[in-house]
């Protein structure tokens, strides 16, 4: 389970982007513990490092973060042992009728609740931007059932950022819509399958709500006179570029709001999840000279996912 900040052995708090700065400059590294009161189990730096895929695009930026020693184990209680805060998270959810108790112990997490919910919060309608639709803005999150519906949800959904995997959330909980069991590999996306998702909503409708986790890249505001009045968070995208030198397709996934300041408080760097209903924004495609052959241009196609959250409690920061 990846986590933000460690302690040093005199107790001083090291934070993620220090260590980094540090590992950068050639610097020692201090000793690390778990920085949850009562834990202090050993933890190690993983510097920010670019993974290779297996279907041959181009390597995967996967940021720093602070995990577990080899060998070591949380106190059943840290925040950080996956199992238990997994457990607290089931234990007692804000709203029953989305996570549901089945008789073995395990929970169903409803999302035929959230979806209905969120489209009566208006994430249905498009988010393109281009028609001069801005869209209904979010309510401010804790102020709506929607949100105590999602609540638990949410932690779930960082919970299984921290953790980078299905097994432990599959093991737990079984996503449903209706009647349909629905595997955690369509329902969560980190940047490495945007792709993915970008074509399972061309191939399909928005029915179904849909997690994404992703790095803040940039705020994109909406210009002096323009029609609609949308700010744009964009994340880091997926790159591909697969059997032609000469094209790149970029996935990009934003989240759109009229509240500029409420998008602008997730820093860039940040890491978020989002979840709701997406929709594909239009493809946006540009031409350039080739940077070493005047003769060759590079083709640039950016493919877009878009959410417009009804409410605030959609986007959150993993911490």
């Amino acid at each position: 389970m990846k986590m933000r900040r460690a302690l040093g052995t005199h107790g001083t708090v090291h934070r993620v982007v220090d260590l980094q700065k540090r590992h950068d400059e050639k610097q020692t590294l201090p000793t690390l513990l778990c920085a949850d009161d009562g834990c202090g189990a050993s933890v190690r730096f993983v510097a920010a490092h670019e993974r290779s895929q297996a279907d041959g695009t181009p390597p995967i930026h996967v940021p720093a973060c602070i995990a577990l020693s080899k060998g070591a184990e949380h106190q059943p209680d840290c925040r950080y042992n996956a199992p238990g805060r997994l457990q607290a998270i089931l234990a007692n959810p804000a709203d029953p009728e989305v996570l549901h108790a089945l008789d073995d112990g395990r929970r169903e997490l409803r999302l035929l609740v959230l979806q209905q919910a969120m489209k009566r919060a208006g994430t249905a309608q498009s988010a393109s931007g281009q028609s001069g639709q801005s869209g209904q803005p979010g309510q401010d999150a804790g102020s709506s059932p929607l949100d105590r519906s999602l609540q638990a949800v949410m932690d779930l959904l960082v919970l299984r950022a921290l953790c980078g995997g299905d097994d432990l959330l599959a093991a737990q909980v079984t996503p449903r819509l209706g009647k349909k069991r629905v595997d955690w590999s369509i329902l969560f996306y980190a940047q490495a399958r945007y792709d993915a998702a970008w074509e399972r909503l061309g191939a399909a409708s928005n029915e179904l709500p849909m997690a994404f986790v992703g790095t803040v890249r940039s705020h994109r505001l909406p210009q002096t006179g323009s029609s609609y009045g949308a700010t744009y968070l964009n994340c880091a995208p997926k790159y591909n570029r697969i059997g032609n030198t000469d094209r790149n397709d970029y996935f990009e996934v934003s989240v759109g709001h009229e509240d500029a300041a409420w998008l602008q408080s997730f820093p860039a760097g940040a890491e978020i999840v989002m979840f709701g209903l997406w929709r594909l924004g239009k493809s946006a495609t540009a031409t350039r000279p080739h940077p070493k052959d005047p003769r060759r241009t590079i083709t640039h196609v950016t493919h877009k996912l878009i959410l417009w959250p009804g409410s605030k409690a959609q986007v959150v920061l993993v911490d």
